[in-house]
């Protein structure tokens, strides 16, 4: 038999009347509307009485009716009415209702309150009862503030809530009578029958839950996503026998009180991707019905949400729980400065299941996800390893072995050891240099370091632009060799004036580099401060230890392409600099080119591509401009350059992005004259 489905356009006096008893089932999300939502809707109504001159004796001849959206409920025969979408909607509107009718005077306070209560009847022994419940925890805040008559006039700012849901009906009473306070009386009273009679929703109902699921999935409205933890509650709680269902409903709200909507939001994501061991699906429905295949109900909460909800705080709010591991609390600081949250369930995986060397546990998992950062490995990537960092841990294979797919590669090390030596400052993205910064902080700090500043910026010691007759051009010949390098680089907790940045060293490390007090923050522009001179040997010197403090504590000792090389390597390593590399690409790129000692070199006559991707690192445009400025790269007619003479880049991906006009890996674009990669002769 078919489920049987109504959708009809309702006015809102239909809406709230005697046809609907409105319930919010305790496995629906909460309600959140912030004021600003709740303003939105008000000033839509409001322009809409302004654009059509509605007044109060001119209201029934308005022919237009202004379309709230839809809800989506599971009705079956009588008022009773379970709320799948639309309960932002509803409340706001019934919040709104509540003030209306505290505001105005009797005659129309009694009509408004129709629309809030439904009145009993001492005939049939019936009791007044508000049209819409709340979940249970916040049903009586509701009642109790706002559908009560008279009791909006004594919220205040400091009404007392327990939930972020009470939060949000408070504030959004308080805003509603500020803002019906602005208005004229005339506007006030007409708005109450433009909202009973001119407004519509349209009202879906079906008799089932899932067919109401389907509908809503493909219903664009403007309340608010509902989110995987949403589905999944509704499941889990429904395969609970009803006499429990409310202690286990306490214990999951519990757990998304205590984490925040959001974050409780994440920890699904994370529970999902143990569970699955995959990259999500797009279609949450499908994704959860697999996995109530394999768990729900009482042991769900009881042995997953729960356990994995204390491990995902420890991850998060590391601080309080291992105030007596310092060096835990490093290695987290780091790990959650990460620009992605992937790595956070094979945290949660072997905490749970192990929880032993949790210290090198977590530094091998950061120099993992660091160095993918750096190598800028894309979500598919990552997804696909973690999904088999997991199911070898489920397996019992140990993390710490070479068997571990946590280890990272040879050629991955190979790879970030390029993009180290390489100008970090134009090749990595903000957030990355950033991070190898701070990760080379914590490498020079003794103690345990704090990173919660709200600013950090990257600077420059010598400037990217000094000025002529400077002790910088004296000092350096050429300053872009140098400028853009790890050694020239220092943190700082705020942003300085640009005229700053130009000083000569002795000027600038004591007004830019250095607080009033005389103590920076990051023991990484200690070291610089605490230089006499910047010199090509200090700059080179600094350069060199840095790269060795990452090749340690990120385990890289493998040959690179800058002549930094295990000695039993050396034979092959001269061997790949001898040999000829070849790029012929899009846009008329066609250049040849060798690995040098200090970077790598492409040949006089190479061409470089016609023109430059959209977006271009500034980087680049910057170095293919001074080229073209120094007559080194000649344009022709088609746009195409060429170079005039032999020229060494920093690093094989900056001379690739240079010939390529676009972003690139040069390990990965350079190919020999039989198509054997630059990486793979490393």
């Amino acid at each position: 038999m078919k489920t049987k489905l109504t959708a009809q356009e309702t006015p809102l006096y239909k809406v709230f009347s005697d046809d609907y008893l409105f319930t919010v089932p305790s496995v629906q999300r909460p309600y959140s509307w912030t004021t600003d939502e709740a303003g939105e809707l008000l000033d839509d109504i409001l322009e809409f009485i302004n654009h059509y001159g509605i007044k109060e004796n001119n209201v029934s001849n308005v022919d237009e009716p202004y379309f709230l959206g839809s809800i989506v409920l599971v009705k079956k025969d009588g008022p009773k009415s379970e709320v799948l979408d639309g309960q932002q909607r509803l409340t706001t509107l019934t919040i709104l209702f509540s003030i209306l009718r505290d505001i105005l005077s009797d005659d129309y306070a009694d009509d408004i309150e129709q629309m809030v209560v439904q009145k009993g009847s001492k005939i049939l022994g019936t009791k007044d009862t508000y049209r819409l419940h709340l979940r249970k925890r916040d049903d009586e805040f509701l009642k109790k503030y706002i559908q009560e008559k008279g009791m909006t006039h004594k919220v205040t700012k400091d009404t007392p809530f327990k939930t972020d849901s009470q939060k949000a009906s408070r504030d959004n009473a308080l805003y509603f009578m500020e803002r019906l306070n602005e208005l004229d009386e005339d506007t006030i009273k007409t708005l109450p029958l433009v909202l009973a009679t001119l407004c519509f929703i349209v009202v879906v109902s079906t008799p089932n839950f899932d067919s109401a699921f389907r509908i809503f999935t493909v219903l664009n409205d403007r309340g608010l996503d509902l989110l995987p933890s949403d589905i999944f509650k509704a499941r889990v709680i429904g395969a609970i026998s009803e006499n429990e269902q409310d202690f286990y409903t306490n214990k999951w709200e519990d757990v998304e009180v205590s984490l925040g909507r959001d974050r409780f939001n994440k920890l699904f994501d994370h529970i999902r991707m143990i569970i699955q061991k995959r990259k999500g699906s797009a279609n949450y429905k499908d994704e959860y019905e697999d996995i109530f295949s394999k768990v729900t109900g009482k042991y769900f909460i009881d042995d997953i949400l729960i356990p994995y909800s204390e491990i995902y705080l420890k991850l998060v709010d590391f601080r309080s729980f291992y105030s007596y591991q310092p060096k835990i609390i490093k290695v987290l600081s780091l790990l959650n400065r990460i620009d992605n949250n992937d790595w956070i369930p094979v945290a949660m995986f072997y905490i749970r299941e192990y929880n032993e060397n949790l210290e090198e546990f977590l530094s091998l998992l950061e120099q993992f996800a660091g160095i993918s950062m750096v190598l800028r490995k894309n979500f598919n990537w990552r997804m696909s390893k973690y999904s088999q960092i997991l199911r070898q841990m489920e397996k019992g294979v140990d993390v710490f072995s070479e068997e571990s797919l946590l280890m990272v590669s040879d050629d991955d090390k190979r790879a970030v050891l390029e993009k180290l030596n390489g100008d970090v400052y134009t090749e990595l993205k903000d957030t990355v240099r950033r991070y190898v910064l701070l990760r080379l902080d914590s490498l020079l700090t003794n103690g345990q370091p704090f990173y919660d500043h709200s600013v950090i910026t990257v600077e420059h010691v010598l400037p990217q632009t000094p000025k002529e007759g400077s002790d910088w051009l004296r000092n350096f010949s050429d300053p872009s060799e140098y400028v853009h390098k790890l050694g020239n680089l220092v943190l700082l907790t705020r942003s300085k004036n640009s005229q700053a940045r130009n000083y000569d060293f002795n000027k600038k490390k004591t007004s830019y580099f250095q607080p009033k007090n005389g103590v920076t923050t990051f023991a990484l522009t200690t070291q610089v401060v605490q230089e006499n001179e910047w010199t090509p040997e200090v700059l080179e010197a600094r350069q060199k230890k840095l790269i060795s403090l990452l090749r340690q504590a990120w385990d890289i000792n493998v040959t690179d392409t800058f002549g930094n090389r295990d000695k039993n390597n050396s034979k092959s390593n001269n061997s790949r600099l001898n040999k000829k590399y070849f790029i012929n690409a899009a846009r008329g790129a066609n250049a040849i080119g060798t690995p040098v000692s200090d970077g790598f070199q492409v040949f006089k006559g190479s061409l470089f591509a016609s023109s430059v991707s959209d977006p271009y690192q500034q980087g680049y445009l910057d170095l293919r401009k001074d080229l073209i400025d120094k007559g080194l790269l000649v344009t022709k007619e088609d746009g195409v350059c060429y170079l005039v003479e032999d020229y060494t880049f920093s690093s094989a991906s900056t001379a690739a992005a240079l010939v390529m006009g676009r972003s690139a890996n040069g390990l990965a674009e350079w190919k020999t004259a039989s198509g054997e990669l630059l990486r793979d002769h490393e």
